[in-house]
């Protein structure tokens, strides 16, 4: 169970990396908001094929409206921050960037979640922090100062998992996902006739791939949590640097250089071993009896 777990998760935050990789190819041409509309756009008919059509009518069935709504609105935020940011900087180092979201749920949660943080997990953060400044390498070179956009994305997605768990004590995780489509589309929709440009045949394609990759990554998601513990899949997150990687090095020749690759490693690292320290908090050993 726990194996076909993380195998979706590996292949639902690979979809992510893919996804990202189109958003920084479709940026060149058309408006961000017209990007991030296609995204949510051609999500729905795939949220909607995987629910059963009974469903429907009950699909937004939720305890906390607002919680939800307000919820919505970071994944969209987070997206513009991520297509705007990728039209600055290659999408590994966006994308390692980016993956300060674990860290600062952990930083946050005690602020926030009222969830107690030990001194190891701290240690764990301010280590990746100090990947993200071997990546930015601050002063040097352009990539220091647009990588707001990709801390930016961090915060935003780090707030989202943080009201993921609030809502999630009460709603289904299907009516989750269709609220954070909903909102998307909603608000991105009312902006549209400010950011349209026509678009040409081929491109469609690549606006609608956008938007089933990013209902299929969060299906992928879904069902990996549902089959096993966030603390055994939350380290194979990091698979989706990665992918970014990968796409980087195939579609835009970006290969990253050693400072990249070390702050990513420290970043990986530093956010495994948060993880891992959550877990062994969370579940104490149990002292051992006297014979």
């Amino acid at each position: 169970m726990r194996v076909r777990a993380i195998l979706l998760l590996s292949l639902g935050v690979t979809l992510f990396g893919i996804m990202d990789g189109l958003g920084k190819i479709l940026a060149g041409d058309y408006p961000v908001v017209q990007v991030i509309w296609a995204r949510y756009a051609f999500a729905v008919p795939v949220v909607l094929a995987m629910t059963r059509p009974g469903t429907w009518p009950t699909l937004l069935r939720c305890e906390r409206i607002a919680v939800q709504a307000a919820r919505g609105v970071l994944p969209l935020l987070a997206s513009a921050a991520v297509i705007v940011g990728l039209t600055l900087m290659p999408l590994a180092d966006f994308t390692a960037i980016g993956f300060a979201s674990p860290l600062l749920v952990v930083a946050l949660s005690g602020a926030l979640l009222g969830e107690r943080v030990s001194i190891d997990s701290w240690i764990g953060v301010l280590c990746g922090f100090a990947g993200i400044l071997v990546i930015v390498r601050p002063g040097v070179g352009t990539i220091a100062w647009a990588a707001v956009f990709p801390f930016a994305t961090a915060v935003l997605f780090a707030l989202y998992q943080l009201m993921t768990r609030l809502v999630s004590r009460g709603d289904d995780p299907m009516a989750t996902l269709a609220w954070t489509i909903l909102v998307g589309l909603v608000l991105t929709t009312f902006a549209l006739p400010f950011g349209w440009r026509a678009v040409e045949g081929a491109d469609w394609i690549l606006l609608a791939l956008s938007g089933v990759l990013f209902a299929l990554g969060h299906f992928l998601l879904i069902e990996a949590f549902s089959r096993a513990a966030a603390a055994v899949l939350a380290p194979f997150t990091y698979v989706q640097i990665v992918a970014a990687i990968v796409f980087g090095i195939a579609v835009f020749g970006d290969v990253p250089d050693l400072w990249t690759l070390l702050g990513t490693a420290l970043v990986i690292l530093a956010g495994v071993y948060v993880l891992r320290r959550q877990v062994l908090d969370a579940n104490p050993p149990e002292p051992a009896r006297r014979a």
